[in-house]
C-alpha cells in the first residue's frame, strides 16, 4: 500500500515536472503574429510559415545523416523566427509611439508659434519623430527582406531533402539569416536604450 503510494507520488511529480518544462519551452511556442499590427503580422506569419515547411520537409526525409543535419538546423530556424517576432514587437511599438507624436498638430503648431523656445521645443519633437519614422521604415524593409531570404532557403532545404547534399551551405545561409536578424534586433535596442535611429549592421 505504501509503495503504491509513494509511486503514485513520484508519477505525480514526474508529470508535474513535464508540465512546467512545456510551459518553459522554446519562446517559439509563445509567437501569436495577431497581437501584432500590419505590416508586422504579416513578417511574422510568413516565418512561421517557412518554419512549419521547412519542419515537414526534414519530417518527411528518410532517417540518416541527412535527416540528423536537417532536424539540427530546424533549431536555427526557430531562433531566426524568434527574433523576427522580437524585431516585429519593436516595430509594432514604433508604430505606436509615431503614432502618439500626432506630427500633423505637430506642424500646424510650429506653423503657429512665434516664440523661439517654442518653436525650438516644435521642431525638436518632429525631428525626434522623423528619426523614429526612418527606423521604423528601415526596420520593416530589412525584415521583409530577411523573412523571403527564410522562404527561399525552404525551398533550398527541399532540394537537399531530395538527395542534393549541401546541408553545409543551407546551414551556412541559415546562419547568416539569424545573425543578421540578432544584429537588427540589438540595433532596435539601441534606439531604445540612446534615442538614436538604427544604424545598418
Amino acid at each position: 500500500m505504501v509503495p503504491a503510494l509513494i509511486g503514485l507520488l513520484v508519477a505525480a511529480v514526474v508529470v508535474a515536472g513535464v508540465v512546467m518544462v512545456r510551459r518553459r519551452g522554446p519562446r517559439a511556442l509563445l509567437i501569436d503574429p495577431f497581437t501584432l499590427s500590419e505590416p508586422w503580422r504579416r513578417h511574422v506569419a510568413d516565418a512561421l510559415s517557412a518554419q512549419r515547411r521547412y519542419e515537414e520537409i526534414a519530417r518527411a526525409t528518410a532517417e540518416g545523416p541527412l535527416h540528423d543535419r536537417l532536424q539540427q538546423i530546424s533549431v536555427q530556424v526557430q531562433q531566426a523566427v524568434q527574433e523576427c517576432f522580437e524585431i516585429a514587437r519593436r516595430g509594432d511599438d514604433l508604430d505606436e509611439t509615431l503614432r502618439r507624436f500626432d506630427t500633423t498638430s505637430l506642424q500646424h503648431q510650429l506653423q503657429r508659434a512665434t516664440a523661439d523656445d517654442a518653436r525650438t521645443s516644435l521642431q525638436s519633437q518632429l525631428a525626434a519623430a522623423e528619426r523614429i519614422r526612418t527606423t521604423r521604415d528601415d526596420t520593416n524593409a530589412r525584415l521583409k527582406l530577411l523573412t523571403t531570404r527564410m522562404g527561399e532557403l525552404v525551398a533550398q532545404a527541399a532540394e537537399v531533402s531530395v538527395g542534393t547534399d549541401s546541408t553545409d551551405q543551407l546551414g551556412s545561409g541559415v546562419g547568416d539569416v539569424v545573425t543578421e536578424l540578432e544584429a537588427l534586433r540589438l540595433a532596435l535596442n539601441d534606439v531604445n536604450n540612446t534615442g538614436r535611429p538604427a544604424s545598418s549592421p
